[in-house]
């Protein structure tokens, strides 16, 4: 009785880890995304001008902006090609010998993404940012 469980639970750990050790991973590429571009523009362009005029109708539109570039960067959506496959070693190796890298074709790989109903997009989470994927 305890040979079986010693080895179903050697068994499943063997499954559970060994299979996640030769997987390749889906990585995020943020200057392929024009919408973290622009953000990232825009609060360059807000420090450049918060140092420029002390006026009182200055600071409202720079309140103004800073309120627009928070909204803006409430929802991020990227298209597809921002995000590519980096393949394990082992699985180059193996599609080496079939003539064509990943990526391409009809049956190109797509990262794993969840669908959110209130919005009507798919989405991935990236570094706990939710960012919506534009097909």
């Amino acid at each position: 009785m305890l040979k079986k469980v010693v080895a179903s639970t050697v068994g499943a750990g063997l499954i559970l880890f060994g299979a996640q050790a030769f997987a390749g991973e889906w990585k995020f590429n943020p200057r392929a995304c024009p919408d973290l571009v622009e953000d990232r523009y825009d609060r360059i362009e807000d420090r450049r001008d918060r140092r420029v005029d002390y006026g009182r109708r200055d600071r409202r539109e720079d309140r103004h902006d800073r309120r627009e570039n928070r909204r803006d960067e409430a929802i991020t959506v990227c298209p597809i090609h921002a995000f590519y496959y980096e393949p394990d070693r082992r699985e180059l190796r193996r599609a080496a010998h079939h003539g064509h890298g990943y990526g391409r074709g009809r049956y190109a790989a797509r990262p794993p993404l969840a669908y959110d109903r209130r919005i009507g997009m798919p989405y991935r989470y990236v570094k706990s940012r939710k960012i919506y994927i534009r097909g």
